[in-house]
């Protein structure tokens, strides 16, 4: 995404919030996409390293809330910040916690899968070295049963390695939030 569409679309996020505080945060981001140019980084290299420009309005909005609240303890801010959080909390229920259930029963099919192979590709090569009780050729059967079982670790790394970037995501995008929340209970 060019730079000109990730701040329309980023200031599009932060209507209705005060135009010093937009002007602030839309600051801030160009800074990231100069300091991105500055290392020879593309704009959309950088944009996509800033992630979703909807996504962070929302953040923003609610940071922008919390710190309003800090300032000016009244009823108006407190409903702010809870509107905030509960715009927050409402989205990742509608869309991070059925991708969640949907990628675990994904990755446990997949680890299955591995499991499967290999079981079967260990049977190929027993019954290779106890009796060839198939229409193949042992030597063939061999390497049958060795290349399913080569496949079935393969794929089980792969796994492994995707599901621990899953992970780590996850717990970044976790601790984005506990420092949100954390905020406004500490202000409340």
């Amino acid at each position: 995404m060019k730079r000109a569409d990730f701040m329309a679309q980023l200031r599009a996020g932060l209507s209705g919030l005060h135009s010093a505080d937009v002007d602030e945060i839309l600051a801030d981001y160009e800074t990231h996409f100069a300091d991105g140019a500055a290392h020879g980084r593309s704009e959309d290299e950088v944009s996509a390293a800033l992630g979703d420009p909807a996504r962070l309005a929302r953040e923003m909005r609610a940071e922008v809330g919390f710190r309003r609240w800090e300032n000016d303890r009244s009823a108006g801010n407190l409903v702010g910040v809870v509107l905030a959080l509960l715009g927050l909390a409402t989205l990742d229920l509608m869309f991070l916690l059925p991708a969640l259930f949907v990628m675990f029963f994904v990755f446990v099919g997949l680890a299955c899968a591995c499991v499967g192979v290999i079981i079967g590709g260990s049977f190929l090569l027993i019954s290779t070295l106890v009796g060839n009780y198939h229409e193949m050729s042992p030597v063939m059967q061999g390497f049958l049963g060795l290349g399913l079982v080569s496949g079935g670790v393969g794929g089980g790394a792969l796994l492994i390695l995707v599901t621990n970037w899953v992970a780590r995501t996850l717990i970044r995008y976790a601790r984005l939030h506990f420092r949100l929340f954390d905020t406004a209970t500490q202000s409340i």
